[in-house]
């Protein structure tokens, strides 16, 4: 089946075989067929056959490298410790060996140096580590762990690199302390690295810690072209889903590789990059399933709010290069780097700064206080209507709870991007919540369980009714009176957290709603029963546990609706 010809419905229902696929082989060894995954939806067989052969072949580039593609799994591969090949290379001492090759320190008898050997397990890997060899040789940057020779043993295809001593990025950090300047550095460096070989159109495509090496000296070197492509190969169709998940980019992960560019690399840089400041991943969850869900419909988490503490400038390039769709992103791994560099530039220290001009801003300061207390107050509420900027958030005084409905009139602003939006969220770093969102421009569903996405799209610069009715049993979802989306219910224990309007959850301060609400109620139990209903004007019951609408008003941080405050309003 063509990728065209996919329903977005299709494309989920294959990530989901896609998962059981690898949960099953990772726990048991045993491979699902195609026919045995679809049994209930034989029309996708010939796509999950495909997915399942890109599968394979890139499984050796997983962390958790996946088994040989060789008859016998359970055969180990061969230790070539002390074999000496093409009466040169001896191996010495095995440092590391995957699904589909092994690597030796090894010692070059001619010229009598050290260098590093990997050699294929079998013929398929051999194949492809010929291939390895074919694009790294193109390549020639001080920063890119270069390929000395390749040769053949036993009718295995080797490599010879240049031997890096030092670690990967991922050992350093654990035995290191590094300053956010020798960070930001590190990172700069790689992307200046990756620029030599997107010039030759060649995207890495599995950048991640551990093909990051620093050496003794602390120089930084990009290693493992083994899955690298060209964009020929994406033009003709060659080029297969691959990379380690937690570093894919959506466009990677939905097999969307006509949008395959080096943009696809700055994205699972900027990845490195906030590990590498905050000490997490930007995905925070639980299971492989979820962080597929997240990676490719949520926002990653926003630097400042994982540490208040780190630039507001080394923010705005995180998010920038972690963008949901690549033209939201630096246009180009130069660019990338030139804005790391702009900020290293700055000066270290900015106190005599501050101090020279302290009087001056506090003067100005407290000028324009007293100017804006003295005009109409233009804040959240305006003319009966809540106007939401993409940074402004209500924490409301409702705990989460179930069962319940959620609906709000509100308008959009014109989207911008792929990027999430939250009118009522209540979820926690790492775990889902109950809310409405708008995913891309299509309405959205979270549930405690995952996300209900839908295919609908809410209008930009126009009013919309929206509804979700989360249930043990059920979740359903209503677009101006129409139900749009169902899925499973939710755990009655959850995490206690209050509801928040305008982003997904009270310590979770991600995907910023922008546009106007001119209501919303959060009612006890299921409002709407039916598959249809009138929408009309908002109104208050003995059902409802929070109600907004035109009687709103802001008192400093707090938000009045008939003498009653029900949330405080917080801005970012």
């Amino acid at each position: 089946m063509m990728e065209s010809f996919l329903t977005e419905d299709d494309k989920d229902l294959i990530t989901d075989l896609l998962v059981r696929y690898e949960d099953v082989l990772d726990d048991t060894g045993k491979e699902l067929s195609a026919k045995e995954l679809c049994s209930e939806c034989p029309h996708l067989v010939a796509e999950v056959q495909t997915r399942i052969e890109s599968l394979r072949t890139t499984a050796w580039t997983k962390k958790d490298p996946g088994r040989p593609l060789t008859d016998n799994r359970n055969s180990e591969p061969t230790d070539y410790s002390g074999t000496v090949l093409s009466e040169r290379y001896r191996l010495d001492e095995l440092v590391g060996s995957g699904g589909y090759g092994s690597v030796y320190r090894a010692e070059d008898l001619k010229l009598k140096r050290t260098v590093a050997v990997k050699i294929g397990h079998h013929r398929t890997s051999s194949d492809l580590l010929l291939d390895e060899a074919r694009r790294v040789a193109k390549l020639s940057h001080p920063n890119i762990v270069s390929v000395h020779d390749c040769g053949s043993h036993d009718g295995h295809h080797f490599l010879v690199f240049e031997f890096v001593e030092g670690e990967n990025l991922a050992q350093l950090i654990r035995s290191k302390k590094l300053t956010i300047r020798e960070k930001i550095e590190l990172v700069a460096t790689v992307a200046e690295a990756l620029s030599s070989a997107h010039q030759l159109v060649l995207v890495h495509r599995d950048i991640k810690p551990e093909n990051l090496i620093v050496n003794t000296d602390g120089k930084v070197l990009v290693a493992d072209f083994g899955v690298a492509c060209s964009l020929r190969d994406v033009a003709l169709g060659r080029a297969k889903t691959s990379g380690t998940l937690p570093y894919q980019s959506p466009e990677v992960l939905s097999n969307e590789l006509q949008l395959l560019d080096g943009r696809s690399d700055i994205h699972s840089l900027g990845v490195v990059l906030f590990e590498l400041l905050c000490g997490q991943s930007p995905f925070p969850a639980k299971d492989k399933a979820e962080l597929r869900e997240q990676i490719l419909f949520r926002q990653p988490l926003a630097l400042r709010a994982c540490d208040s503490s780190l630039p507001k400038m080394l923010d705005e390039i995180c998010s920038k290069a972690m963008a949901k769709h690549p033209s939201d992103r630096f246009k180009t791994v130069d660019e990338f780097a030139e804005a790391l560099r702009r900020w290293l530039e700055l000066p270290r220290n900015r106190n005599w700064l501050r101090f020279g001009i302290f009087g001056l801003v506090g003067l100005v300061g407290v000028f324009a206080i007293w100017f804006a207390v003295s005009r109409t107050h233009t804040g959240l509420v305006q003319d009966g209507v809540l106007h939401f900027d993409g940074r402004t958030r209500i924490v409301t005084t409702v705990q989460r709870t179930m069962p319940v409905t959620i609906e709000a009139w509100i308008k959009p602003d014109p989207y911008d991007g792929e990027k999430a939006q939250f009118i009522i969220g209540s979820d926690i770093p790492g775990k889902y919540g109950l809310g409405i969102a708008i995913c891309g421009s299509m309405l959205s569903a979270e549930y405690v369980e995952g996300m209900l996405n839908s295919s609908t799209p809410v209008p930009p610069n126009r009013w919309s009714h929206l509804a979700a009715i989360f249930t043990q049993s059920e979740t359903k979802l209503f677009l101006n009176g129409k139900l749009i989306g169902t899925a499973p219910g939710s755990a009655a224990s959850m995490d206690e957290t209050n509801f928040v309007i305008g982003n997904a959850g009270e310590s979770n301060l991600i995907d910023f709603y922008q546009g106007e609400m001119k209501s919303l109620r959060i009612s006890s139990g299921v409002r709407y029963s039916d598959e249809s209903f009138e929408t009309g004007e908002l109104r208050a019951d003995e059902t409802t546990l929070l109600f907004i609408d035109s009687t709103a008003k802001q008192d400093g941080d707090s938000l009045v609706v008939a003498d009653k405050v029900v949330g405080t309003v917080e801005t970012f």
